[in-house]
């Protein structure tokens, strides 16, 4: 009996961190019919449905995230033990599920990708790109990258970076309208507002400790940052954007920073994981990978260095 319900948590398990019963099943050396009746067999025995299961997604049925708060830490420290006896012999290995948000992860991860699989030969990467919070527990995931505040208590954390939030422009944009020198005259401008920051369009400063609000108006939102980026490099206004946002087109001179003594709140660029006891090597390599090739000083902060963008306002 304890051998079986082992295979089942197993399979319970390896559906939730990899998203699919096929994906399961090439993870356990299975196939995809041995997942599902061991699942079976484990509602069965719990008499009560665990997971909802649709065309696009598998999701906890309310029993099943019960069940799974319960069953998670010890089953955690089963299989910690055993990839602890297998990681004393064996390179970091197995299928590496990580959530990226779309621009950073396009911008700084993406081309560090074939770097990090080349000296990794025994990690697969699945990597999802989304602006949201994912939640890495329910929907399988290893690890992640999150930029600014983090609040699942569930999740370790390690700060692998530091960006500031500033305010740019084209040099067109700017010719046209004239630059602000300060924040109140925004009100008279075109300000592209991305809206993961604030919902409602209002931009928070900091000068001498003594912080600013100041509501802004403009055509043009999104909740996407490139779109607004490229709007402000057209010259269609003034964005507030993460310096890794903007790195090339200050660079470059397609951008411009505007109200440059007046400071924004910075953003913390971090690695999170699920708390365990153990942390598996696969996920230990690749944030250690990100730390290295990314982390301080910034990527982004030698780029702009190196470039020849200019401030603007003051």
């Amino acid at each position: 009996m304890i051998g079986g319900l082992y295979s089942e948590l197993e399979a319970f398990e390896a559906i939730l961190q990899h998203g699919s019963f096929t994906a399961a099943a090439r993870q356990l050396q299975v196939t995809p019919g041995a997942i599902t009746r061991r699942l079976n067999t484990l509602e069965a025995r719990l008499g009560a449905k665990l997971l909802n299961r649709s065309t696009r997604r598998l999701s906890l049925t309310e029993p099943g995230r019960h069940y799974y708060a319960e069953v998670a830490p010890a089953l955690a420290q089963i299989l910690a033990a055993g990839e602890r006896v297998h990681d004393l012999s064996l390179q970091p290995r197995g299928e590496l599920r990580v959530s990226l948000p779309m621009n950073f992860g396009r911008l700084y991860v993406m081309p560090r990708v074939s770097a990090f699989l080349e000296r990794h030969p025994g990690i697969d990467l699945d990597l999802q790109f989304d602006d949201r919070f994912v939640d890495l527990i329910g929907d399988g995931f290893d690890a992640a990258i999150r930029i600014g505040a983090l609040t699942d208590s569930r999740l370790v954390a390690r700060r692998i970076a530091q960006t500031r939030r500033i305010l740019v422009a084209s040099p067109d944009y700017l010719a046209r309208r004239g630059a602000p020198s300060t924040p109140a005259e925004l009100i008279e401008h075109d300000c592209l507002h991305y809206t993961l920051f604030r919902d409602t369009p209002t931009w928070e400063f900091q000068r001498e400790r003594e912080p600013l609000r100041v509501p802004v108006r403009g055509r043009l939102k999104a909740n996407y940052g490139v779109p607004l980026v490229e709007a402000a490099v057209a010259g269609g206004g003034i964005v507030q954007s993460a310096t890794f946002a903007v790195a090339q087109e200050l660079a470059s001179g397609q951008l411009v920073e505007v109200l440059p003594d007046w400071s924004l709140v910075p953003i913390g660029i971090y690695a999170v994981y699920p708390g365990r006891e153990y942390r598996p090597r696969k996920v230990e390599a690749f944030i250690d990978f990100v730390e290295e090739t990314i982390g301080q000083p910034a990527v982004w902060d030698r780029v702009i260095g190196a470039g020849v963008g200019g401030v603007v306002g003051g």
